[in-house]
């Protein structure tokens, strides 16, 4: 006769076969948090309000040069020197509204930028027109940030990626208009700023103002408006010459280097400043009028951008171009 297993053995049988179970199912738990502990460690540099987040290892990882081997690649320095030369550029020496003052950013405490991969972000930079809220650790309850993003794949020591997109916070705290063939072409005449020469390229000479069939035209353009319009309406003004006025602001701009010595401000001309200043100003006040007769009931994206705006925002460039006798028309 068979002998028949005692309790005991069922016991047995039993912590094997679901301890096993417990084994499986707590492994996946291990794993995680293996998985959470190898995910790269974000790092901070800061000066300032103006924080640059970054990795070291993983997708988003910049160039690990580090020339003065403080700890920082030189990459992200220079992204925070030209960020901060930019601002005291525009802000201090040229007198644009300071975001952080305005009435719609005056809630911010930071300006924060995040360095991603080139086939994530899409493009070279990106600016937020809305305040972001990111729960940092270390930062207190209910802080506020503005941010743009710029590729991994951007050298701030010779190109004007930061510039640009500082230059669209600049707008976005001054004015909800965002089309295009103004945000884009102004931020593309921003870049010349700290670059080589007054003013960037040229490529229309005729008539002004414009023809009705090449304002449509402008209305469909981005980057390109900065030298089909906003470039070739600047050449025509002569006040000043585009020089930055010598303050002591432009003294400690001067000074700035990049990690490998070069000066971040190449030289001292910034053709038709004064005149993209009073047309920022003025669409400050524009869009509250387009606001109301537009039927707007809040500044959504599709509003923000909308074509009903261009007409508005071309007024007010042309009438600032009058008080500048750059022409009687229109």
């Amino acid at each position: 006769m068979a002998r028949i297993p005692k309790p005991a053995f069922w016991r047995t049988i039993a912590m094997c076969l679901f301890g096993g179970c417990c084994v499986l199912t707590h492994a996946p738990v291990a794993s995680a948090q293996y998985s959470v502990a190898m995910q790269p460690k974000l790092r901070l540099h800061q000066s300032g309000k103006i924080r640059v987040f970054y990795y070291k290892q993983g997708q988003h990882a910049v160039y690990p040069l580090d020339l003065n081997r403080n700890d920082v690649p030189d990459q992200v320095e220079d992204l925070l020197t030209q960020t901060l030369a930019a601002q005291t550029l525009f802000v201090d020496v040229l007198r644009f509204p300071d975001p952080f003052s305005t009435e719609r950013f005056q809630e911010a405490s930071y300006l924060d930028i995040h360095m991603r991969h080139k086939d994530v972000l899409k493009r070279k930079g990106v600016a937020y027109d809305e305040l972001q809220s990111f729960k940092r650790q270390k930062d207190p309850e209910g802080t506020q940030s503005l941010c743009f993003n710029v590729a991994t794949s951007v050298r701030p020591s010779v190109e004007f990626t930061p510039t640009h997109e500082f230059f669209h916070i600049v707008q976005n705290s001054v004015t909800y208009f965002k089309n295009p063939w103004y945000t884009e072409g102004t931020a593309r005449w921003s870049e010349r700023a700290l670059g080589v020469g007054g003013l960037g390229p040229v490529k229309f000479a005729g008539a002004w103002p414009p023809s009705e069939e090449k304002e449509a035209k402008l209305f469909s353009m981005k980057y390109e408006a900065s030298e089909q319009f906003w470039n070739p309406l600047l050449a025509r003004i002569e006040t000043e010459g585009g020089a930055l006025p010598d303050t002591p602001a432009l003294k400690r701009l001067a000074a700035m280097t990049y990690v490998d010595g070069t000066r971040v401000l190449k030289d001292k001309q910034l053709k038709g400043w004064k005149f993209i200043r009073d047309v920022l100003m003025a669409l400050g006040e524009v869009d509250d009028v387009a606001f109301k007769e537009l039927g707007y009931d809040r500044w959504s994206e599709e509003n923000q951008r909308s074509p009903q705006n261009d007409a508005y925002i071309l007024r007010t460039v042309l009438a600032v171009a009058r008080r500048y006798a750059v022409y009687q028309g229109r």
